[in-house]
């Protein structure tokens, strides 16, 4: 048996739902020569407002040697093999690690050392993913907040109430393995292939606690509503935690914290474990009717019924003024509420697995730095937390301030009720008031540029809701090669938290790869 990749190939709407019909005429052979198809990477080509499909496929063959002459005369390859977890050369490391946060870096981490047989404890301050997501209605349409489980704290992380994406920039051998694993727990095959891969909120809950019961199951504990309150450290060491005011030794602790976790920032501090601010994106939601975006991106194609619901992505830099672009754009999606404090107001975008909702939202976001907020280790957490503070002045409890697109531009007040998926309320504000003046003023010469990348982006049916400033951690915990803090043997600093990874998949790489380094592959 034999299996081949074929180069990419180019599909009109028309030929999807057949495609390997057309596949076989384009590769000069019978589609029944052929034992299995399958669709090894899929894209989509709205460039030109011609959408198409541009696909590489895997095909399953026999010992046909006529058929494997035409395959590869139509510059088809063997297939490789797909890449799995790695096999050791020693043994593996003994004892029990410690894993704080049971986000997509601690949970790949945990799944990694399960391979090998090495036992983990998952401390997780927040509830369990159903619990949680109770807790989350609770907070989208009573607007009441449980500062402990929330849309950033709980199973899954940031990222369970989320569209779920699974795109990266990182480039690993090991992405094929993450991808796996997350169609093993249940997601839909297609994240395997799909260049724009995403789970969706409604999907993730059940993969997670699949996910769970497979983790329990091979020598890891979950600790639910469990906050680690400090580490151990003695000696250049990471020798466990303190919970409740009683220290648990490990041999290693695994930190997994997410951007949100303030306390342990603080305590990293206060430890002397190295840290430095990274830059930020600080900014808005924007909101357009879904139908709009269609039709920007694809033309008289916008009906189509092979076409998902559109994204986009847009960018504006400049030599004086700090660079603005858009961030987890949420087709078909919702904007909700990503506080972890009462005081505060904080926005980010979610949207299911079907992505059938109404409105588009993303994150509008403009660059903020250290000339920003200054050069201390939490400096960049001390100034966005206030940020978030002021956005919350005057709202009533739960609401978030908003304004409509074309009156941030002119500088005026939105009068009358503004159009949202955002369940708990908005009220209207000037959110001119929230950006520093350098922010304000690049958000201000990026709307017009955005509008000729994309004809129709600044309309009178677009909204901002604010505030958009958790687009990534304001800290990065300093760290070696090997994934161990600095100057702190045992300690593993992983994902968004650390400042080292952002999104579902990058995190997740970052667990998994700490661990192989853990356990000395």
């Amino acid at each position: 048996m034999a299996f081949y990749v074929t180069p990419q190939l180019q599909f009109e709407l028309s030929e999807i739902e057949d495609w390997r019909t057309s596949a076989a005429s384009r590769l000069g052979i019978s589609r029944d020569q052929v034992r299995d198809w399958q669709i090894y990477r899929k894209s989509l080509d709205v460039r030109h407002k011609h959408p198409r499909y541009v696909m590489t496929l895997m095909l399953e063959v026999g010992s046909d040697a006529a058929l494997i002459r035409q395959l590869e005369a139509r510059k088809c390859v063997v297939a490789a093999p797909r890449i799995t977890f790695p096999e050791l050369s020693v043994s593996p490391r003994q004892g029990r690690v410690c894993i704080v946060g049971a986000g997509p870096s601690g949970l790949f981490a945990a799944l990694t050392l399960a391979q090998y047989h090495i036992a983990a404890d998952i401390y997780e301050r927040g509830r369990d993913v159903k619990a949680r997501t109770r807790d989350v209605a609770a907070l989208m349409n009573r607007a009441v907040l449980d500062p402990e489980s929330n849309i950033c704290f709980g199973e899954g992380g940031a990222g369970t109430f989320s569209d779920g994406k699974l795109m990266t920039r990182t480039k690993s051998q090991y992405i094929p393995v993450i991808l796996d694993q997350f169609v093993k727990f249940g997601a839909d095959r297609s994240i395997a292939y799909e260049a724009h891969a995403h789970i969706g909120t409604d999907r993730l809950s059940p993969i997670l606690r699949e996910m769970r019961a497979w983790l329990e199951a091979h020598q890891v504990s979950y600790h639910f509503e469990t906050r680690v309150e400090d580490l151990w450290i003695e000696d250049g060491r990471c020798r466990g935690i303190c919970v409740n005011g009683d220290r648990i030794g490990y041999d290693a602790v695994f930190l997994c914290v997410g951007h949100s976790a303030d306390d342990m920032f603080e305590c990293l501090a206060r430890r002397g474990v190295s840290m430095a601010s990274k830059p930020l994106a600080v900014g808005f939601r924007v909101e357009h009717p879904q139908s709009l975006i269609n039709s920007i991106q694809y033309g008289s194609y916008a009906r189509h019924a092979q076409l998902p619901a559109a994204e986009y992505a847009v960018r504006f830099n400049h030599e004086r003024l700090p660079s603005v672009f858009s961030f987890c754009m949420c087709p078909g999606g919702t904007v909700v509420p990503s506080q972890t404090t009462a005081d505060a107001r904080v926005v980010n975008g979610m949207s299911g697995s079907h992505r059938n909702g109404r409105y588009a939202n993303s994150a509008l976001v403009v660059q903020v730095g250290p000339e920003d907020f200054g050069t201390g280790a939490l400096d960049g957490l001390k100034w966005v937390r206030a940020l978030e503070r002021k956005a919350a002045e005057g709202c009533a409890p739960g609401c978030a301030p908003a304004q409509a697109m074309l009156d941030f531009m002119r500088h005026r007040q939105s009068s009358g009720r503004l159009k949202t998926t955002y369940s708990p309320g908005v009220q209207n504000a000037d959110l001119r008031n929230l950006l520093p003046p350098r922010q304000c003023e690049a958000m201000l010469a990026a709307l017009p540029e955005f509008d000729r990348q994309m004809r129709g982006f600044v309309t009178a049916d677009a909204n901002f809701i604010g505030i958009e400033s958790r687009t990534s951690s304001p800290v990065r915990i300093l760290r070696d090669e090997r994934y161990q803090a600095l100057d702190i043997a045992g300690l593993y600093p992983l994902g968004e938290g650390a400042g080292y990874a952002g999104g579902i998949t990058s995190c997740a790489l970052d667990g998994l790869n700490a661990a192989l380094c853990y356990i000395g592959k």
